[in-house]
């Protein structure tokens, strides 16, 4: 794959932008009561694709739906009648700007669920038909903490086009995939001027360099992880759950928790089936048909949340669970912190 990459400036961002909106359907952060969140727009003004990501949800929605129809049925005299639902409104050519690295890590993640045991389709086409335009953070907020974990945020190739503010006053936009170059290449750049890797790398290692130095939050993720494989019985998990609501913000607001739940509406012989969003912290998530649960207590919940990020799912797809992206703490209402439950939990 040959690289492209592409210098501008703040205002040749800006037409950069409205060239994808005019060419494109495209998704990007719009702003509402202080919260932005990825939506369909039609031109610059609507959105704001360099929005903070202490305030933007997460881009899964428009990959895993927060609740979405899977099938419909019509029960008769001669049986029940399947059919499929209506054809999907997220599974068409579209591209996704303003979506910050760890997001973007973490639909690399979720893809190893959707094609393990099961392969999920309507997950695929949507992942197959997006182009991610990602933009690195030129500094780290009050809870992010994703250079500490296990993949190489300088070097990530998960997003398709790579936009970076450098600390020259320049704008590199870079393609990470063959689907970036032929995006970079289909006429949203004619305002721009292409350079050779060399040229960019410097200045992508200066941003870098400065955007790392920036955290607060950092951890030792290796040590973290072997602690914590070999501490399920803790009790300290009761002390940093004990304030937790259940209120399940923080699975919903997570870029990689992946549960879900089924659930039908009926009307008469009618009905559809739904698979929406479900969480591990809830005390109904693995309530079994004779009554019996085998999570009962929060501490429970919250350390099954917790093994899962940071050991189970290691373990079974070699790589972390967690992104380090903050969403969960600064949406949680009594401001428990993620990173601090796991480094309280792993001392």
């Amino acid at each position: 794959m040959s690289v492209e990459t592409i210098v501008t400036d703040k205002a040749g961002l800006q037409k950069f932008y409205e060239a994808i909106i005019a060419k494109n359907e495209t998704y990007a952060p719009v702003e509402k009561f202080g919260k932005y969140d990825f939506k369909l727009v039609k031109n610059l003004s609507e959105c704001d694709p360099e929005s903070p990501i202490a305030k933007t949800m997460s881009a899964k929605p428009l990959f895993f739906p927060r609740s979405a129809k899977i099938m419909k049925y019509v029960a008769t005299s001669a049986g029940t009648d399947v059919s499929e639902t209506d054809e999907d409104p997220l599974a068409g050519k579209r591209v996704i700007v303003g979506m910050k690295h760890c997001d973007a890590r973490a639909l690399q993640v979720l893809d190893k669920v959707y094609n393990w045991d099961f392969i999920d389709t309507d997950y695929q086409k949507r992942r197959l038909n997006t182009v991610v335009i990602s933009t690195r953070c030129d500094k780290a907020e009050t809870h992010c903490f994703c250079t500490s974990l296990d993949y190489d945020v300088e070097n990530l190739d998960a997003m398709d086009v790579l936009i970076v503010n450098g600390n020259d006053g320049k704008v590199y936009i870079k393609s990470k995939s063959e689907k970036g170059i032929e995006f970079l290449n289909s006429g949203v750049t004619s305002h721009t001027s292409r350079v050779t890797e060399e040229a960019a790398g410097e200045e992508l290692k200066k941003q870098y360099t400065a955007f790392s130095a920036s955290f607060r939050l950092k951890m030792d993720y290796k040590s973290i992880n072997e602690k914590l494989s070999k501490i399920f019985d803790t009790p300290e998990f009761e002390n940093v759950s004990s304030n937790c609501v259940s209120c399940n913000t923080c699975a919903f607001v997570c870029p990689t928790c992946h549960c879900f739940k089924i659930s039908d509406e009926k009307v008469k012989d009618t009905g559809v089936r739904y698979k929406s969003y479900d969480s591990c912290n809830n005390g109904y998530f693995t309530l079994m048909a004779g009554g019996h649960n085998p999570r009962p207590a929060k501490y429970r919940r919250w350390r099954q949340r917790a093994m899962h990020k940071f050991v189970y799912y290691k373990e079974r797809f070699g790589e972390n669970l967690c992104v380090g992206c903050g969403k969960c703490t600064t949406s949680c209402p009594v401001n428990i912190s993620i990173f601090e439950v796991i480094n309280q939990v792993s001392k």
